[in-house]
């Protein structure tokens, strides 16, 4: 029986994601990688209240971030403010609608950890949208009447039902890759 496609549990809101997404990148640039499926993993869904970027988590986190950054040679930007990433993840699942899923879900990661920009706006994200050559006027409304937000929600509860809360998290079969791994683990982890 042939393995499963793997699935990368995250949030955009989380450096180490965005760490583990650049290694993931690495790891499959070649041909004879499998496809990941990514499965947003809300850290903080709203209407829970906003990450404090003076809290216990997000210092932890973004000490982490920086010292594996460090070593791995990625550049972090620490972003202004943790917002809600609902938005972006109806974004890029707008996207992947129209076939620039991939394209989008790194635009987002490179937003918030390359520029540290809002990616909670929803201005943000038309821009991104432009960038990506999708119709802005479009992607502005679909993200103004929540589109896809029963979309993502789904996805969420199917990552907690599948025991992703853990993040950043590869999944395949029966077996879990937690935390941040570089791109060599992650390839062994892949390819088995």
């Amino acid at each position: 029986m042939p393995p499963s496609t793997p699935i990368f549990f995250f949030d955009y809101v989380d450096p180490l994601c965005y760490l583990l997404q650049l290694e993931l990148a690495a790891a499959l640039s070649d041909r004879g990688s499998p496809e990941v499926e990514r499965v947003p993993v809300e850290v903080c869904p709203p209407p829970t209240p906003l990450l404090d970027p003076d809290g216990a988590w997000w210092t932890s986190r973004w000490r982490a971030a920086q010292a594996l950054a460090d070593a791995t040679g990625h550049a972090l930007v620490e972003p202004r403010i943790l917002p809600w990433t609902r938005k972006a993840h109806e974004f890029v699942f707008h996207a992947g609608q129209l076939g620039v899923g991939s394209q989008a879900h790194g635009a987002v990661f490179e937003a918030m950890f390359g520029r540290g920009e809002d990616i909670g706006r929803v201005d943000v994200l038309v821009e991104l949208a432009r960038g990506l050559g999708l119709d802005a006027n479009d992607t502005k409304v679909v993200l103004d009447v929540d589109r896809y937000s029963a979309a993502v929600a789904a996805l969420s509860m199917r990552a907690t039902e599948a025991g992703g809360r853990e993040i950043p998290s590869l999944a395949r079969d029966s077996e879990t890759l937690q935390g941040f791994h570089n791109r060599y683990a992650l390839r062994t982890f892949l390819l088995r």
